[in-house]
């Protein structure tokens, strides 16, 4: 078993998101450099602007969904609203982000006071084609819609 899936599973990642390790890390660097790798401590400061986000494995003529979530909403002891979905981009034509259409507008980190420690999960599938979907978009502005997200059924539907 790899590093990366013994981390997967030691944070709860699977089973609390996903039913299996996806196949690969992604890239996640916010402004300033700062990296996202699996268990580092980042503060909402730190994530509060849209991370740069890269995969190694894209194919050009592929399209992909990118997910942001949160499973621990309000706080990891009592998750009532698992998932909340932080950012919902779908149709990225290879790796080029800013072609793919946002459903939901990203939105850093901001967990509740005395909440404890929140998992931030980024997650990336390749779709089979085009998606043409019937979820609402969410501006960064708009909470509603965004609790009891459930990332596996979402991948699932599309």
């Amino acid at each position: 078993m790899s590093d990366f899936v013994r981390d997967m599973r030691n944070h709860k990642i699977v089973p609390d998101v996903v039913p299996v390790p996806p196949e690969s890390l992604l890239h996640v660097v916010y402004p300033g450099g700062l990296r996202v790798n699996l268990g580092n401590v980042l503060t909402p400061t730190e994530v509060k602007h849209v991370p740069d986000v890269s995969w190694p494995e894209a194919e050009p003529a592929a399209y992909y969904t990118l997910i942001m979530t949160d499973p621990d909403a309000p706080s990891r002891t009592a998750p009532k609203f698992r998932e909340w979905h932080h950012w919902l981009v779908v149709n990225i034509p290879g790796m080029d982000l800013t072609k793919g259409d946002t459903l939901s507008d990203y939105i850093g980190a901001a967990p509740p006071r005395k909440t404890g420690l929140h998992r931030y999960v980024f997650l990336l599938y390749r779709q089979n084609e085009r998606i043409y979907y019937k979820e609402s978009r969410l501006s960064n502005r708009s909470t509603q819609g965004r609790g009891k997200f459930c990332t596996h059924k979402f991948s699932e539907k599309y």
